[in-house]
């Protein structure tokens, strides 16, 4: 089956990786270090505390003694090497902060650390003096999303840094980056991705599932156990875990059946569905001009004119039906629950205007130059009242009944 993946043609715009830890923080880091090997810890609890918030991105760790202190450590990890001792208690501490707030692109995994959504997994594996832990996830019925996060002696690069050789060779890679990942859910190989954060000892991994030709919709059940296998550069044993998952419930699904025509060509938009976290968009794109139609892009907007954020998507053509081409379509969270959705479609201009595929071309600005089609614009209204009581979901009223 013809499939577009719009992730590979997004990566093709680039994005820059965020710096280093300032000296100051790495400092403190070291004061925390020393401290953490003469504090008694104790046993790692389900119930997620609420904290203040830091700009400093990473751990936060709670120690009790006679008294409750908590502490905020900047960019944990971020080259620096840490004895066995303190790695080994580092598992054992309640977290606190959630790392999704790393996930400077995805207003829904950022919000994680308010609603207490985010499962604490704890799950950590180590081959010859690095460690790869999965220290938390999420996963709303749509998508799943975890934490991966890296430390060990003599790492010279990010967890996810990858040398280009040029020349259409294969890649090289710097001790200790992760060269190789998948996922299988009993037993059937599951589509996952790697996205970095602004900590270079820190990734986000999701699963996605291929599209099907009779279900257009995610096929993951509500319960499952996840196997994961991670190849790193230098490492000649692989990091395998195994992981049991569950389905935060709550979600608010709208049946839109909506239709747009212009020049032959027909844009549907079929139903959305909303979670705390994501909000997933089915579509279709009826067209006879399959060069058009899959340089056809789209957008979300709010009835505030905000724009929601682009989280990933496949598009793929139905057996017997070459004409029509089926979106499932990923984007963030809005802000605040809306009382209608505008879906927008838009042609991005390219650097070769002759080709169809390759970089697109950018304004002043470093944007994205777009042509939309005001014809094929849907506007639709949506539950808002539901979609506020889904948005406040928090610690408190999803229960301690978690695993």
């Amino acid at each position: 089956m013809n499939q577009r993946d719009l992730d590979q043609e997004l990566r093709e715009l680039g994005k820059a990786n965020a710096g280093k830890v300032p000296d100051m923080i790495r400092h403190r880091q070291e004061e925390v270090y020393a401290a953490l090997e003469s504090l008694p810890m104790q046993k790692r609890s389900h119930h997620r505390k609420k904290s203040v918030r830091s700009v400093s991105p990473v751990y936060r760790f709670l120690l009790t003694a006679a008294a409750v202190m908590i502490v905020t450590i900047g960019g944990l990890l971020g080259g620096a090497a840490v004895s066995p001792t303190i790695a080994a208690s580092l598992q054992s501490v309640p977290l606190i902060g959630s790392l999704f707030k790393l996930a400077a692109d995805d207003l829904g995994l950022q919000t994680l650390e308010e609603s207490g959504l985010a499962d604490v997994v704890g799950a950590s594996a180590t081959h010859d003096g690095i460690t790869l832990r999965i220290p938390e996830l999420v996963y709303d019925g749509i998508r799943l999303s975890m934490i991966v996060t890296r430390d060990g002696e003599k790492l010279s690069g990010g967890i996810l840094d990858e040398i280009s050789t040029g020349n259409g060779t294969k890649s090289k890679y710097p001790k200790g980056a992760i060269y190789s990942f998948n996922a299988q859910i009993d037993g059937r190989n599951m589509g996952l991705k790697a996205k970095r954060t602004s900590d270079p000892n820190t990734a986000i991994f999701e699963l996605t599932t291929s599209l099907g030709t009779k279900q257009f919709t995610s096929e993951l059940p509500d319960a499952f156990t996840l196997t994961i296998q991670f190849g790193l550069e230098g490492v000649e044993e692989q990091f395998m875990f195994e992981i049991p998952v569950r389905k935060q419930q709550g979600k608010v699904m709208s049946t839109i059946q909506k239709s747009r025509e212009w020049k032959g060509h027909k844009l549907t938009l079929s139903e959305i569905q909303f979670t705390p976290i994501t909000t997933q968009v089915l579509l279709s794109v009826d067209s006879d001009d399959h060069e058009w139609q899959h340089r056809l892009w789209f957008e979300l907007w709010d009835d505030r004119g905000n724009v929601l954020g682009f989280i990933g998507g496949y598009g793929a053509h139905e057996t017997g039906h070459a004409g029509e081409l089926r979106y499932n379509v990923l984007f963030e969270r809005m802000a605040e629950a809306p009382s209608s959705i505008k879906l927008k479609a838009f042609l991005p201009e390219m650097e070769d205007p002759s080709s169809s595929s390759g970089g697109f071309k950018l304004n002043e600005h470093g944007e994205v130059i777009k042509n939309y089609i005001n014809e094929l614009e849907i506007t639709f209204p949506v539950d808002q009242a539901e979609i506020q009581k889904l948005y406040e979901i928090s610690s408190k009223t999803r229960g301690d009944d978690k695993p």
